[in-house]
């Protein structure tokens, strides 16, 4: 799609967009309803407005309702001014990021008034292509995702970067406090029958951008519902490659109970010669490094290795990294190798076998790869 295609209808220029911001100048209510109702077309027309003429006068009525999201005011604007809920205003940049950080915006009264007023919760918006359902999808409000999905939105749309819904979830980044509502809205999405390894444009499934962000709660939920843990993107990154590319910089994340699920689901490993890589990038969360040492039947460890782990790092986890080296030239204990022995066995299915052996749940636990803190 060209860049023509996302010009409004009435761009700020025009000579109806002048009289409009003539007639709100004047307060004259009639002049703006009369120039909306009978000189706007299509309906679904985008207005293009100067940055100065709403936002800076908030007694002006038709901007503190429909910038603000007040349900007072937007009503009896609805009911008296549109016919057509879906009329777009276009605001200038330093509005619309204003308007983004004004929790009001996004009252679900609100939307529930504009729906009622028939708004469209298929339509598509801005440069992104974004409809009502990815917008709530990358705000985390699983409120708003509930309504437009009985509204009927479609679960699986996409947007311009050939995201759905839930793709775009998984993709935000979360404040810690936010995480508990964007699985709740994942869950909704899952439900509603989303496709849990939807691929956008570059490849990336939602697990891939779940594991970006080191959520373990939400790579979780989509592997329980079929994400696929092998899964690669044009880059030729797989959800364990991504998680272990972020795990030094989400340490609150606790990124190896992430590599942890994606191993018990079935991920392939990473390429054993490629493990120094692993170690430097990942040195400072030693239990990742456990849980993806303890996949391999076998490793050979070097002695070179300690060169790629800074000395600071080493002794904050001397003991971990004692046991490490410990294992140079040295076989797996017999314990170790019945383990790996039954994760072959049980493959993708670690997760919902082990925890039905008539073992004691320590036991379990060791067969699915639960750090201990040092190596044997």
């Amino acid at each position: 799609m060209s860049n023509s295609d996302y010009l409004p209808d009435y761009p700020l220029n025009s000579d109806l967009v002048k009289r409009l911001k003539s007639a709100l100048d004047a307060k004259d209510e009639e002049r703006v309803r009369d120039l909306i109702c009978t000189e706007v077309t299509p309906v679904d027309a985008v207005i293009e407005l100067a940055n100065d003429d709403w936002m800076k006068d908030p007694s002006a009525q038709l901007p503190t309702g429909m910038l603000l999201g007040d349900l007072d005011h937007l009503k009896p604007l609805m009911d008296q001014f549109f016919q057509d809920a879906n009329v777009v205003f276009e605001i200038n940049k330093d509005e619309m990021e204003w308007q983004v950080k004004s929790p009001a915006t996004f009252g679900l009264s609100c939307a529930q008034a504009l729906l009622e007023h028939g708004a469209s919760v298929q339509r598509v918006g801005g440069t992104g292509r974004d409809t009502p359902l990815h917008v709530a999808a990358q705000r985390g409000l699983d409120e708003h995702a509930r309504l437009y999905l009985g509204r009927g939105a479609h679960v699986d749309a996409r947007n311009g970067r050939g995201e759905t819904a839930l793709s775009a979830a998984c993709g935000a980044a979360r404040r810690p406090d936010e995480h508990g509502r964007c699985l709740r809205l994942c869950a909704l999405l899952l439900r509603r029958g989303a496709e849990a390894d939807a691929r956008d444009e570059d490849e990336r499934s939602p697990l891939h951008k779940a594991c970006g962000h080191a959520s373990h709660s939400l790579a979780r939920l989509l592997l329980r519902h079929g994400a696929d843990a092998g899964a690669l993107d044009y880059g030729g990154a797989s959800p364990l490659g991504r998680v272990l590319q972020t795990a030094s910089c989400a340490l609150q994340a606790s990124p190896q109970r992430t590599v942890q699920a994606l191993l018990n689901h079935g991920s392939p490993t990473v390429w054993p010669d490629a493990f120094p890589k692993v170690l430097k990038t990942c040195a400072s969360v030693p239990a990742v490094i456990e849980v993806l040492f303890n996949s391999y039947p076998q490793l050979c460890v070097s002695e070179s290795w300690k060169e790629v782990i800074p000395e600071e790092v080493f002794q904050m986890h001397k003991l971990f990294y004692q046991s490490l080296f410990a294992l140079a030239l040295t076989p797996r204990c017999l314990q170790h190798l019945c383990r790996c022995a039954l994760r072959r066995l049980f493959g993708k299915r670690c997760f919902d076998l082990i925890p039905l052996l008539p073992l004691p749940k320590p036991l379990q636990n060791y067969l699915l790869l639960e750090p201990q803190g040092v190596l044997h």
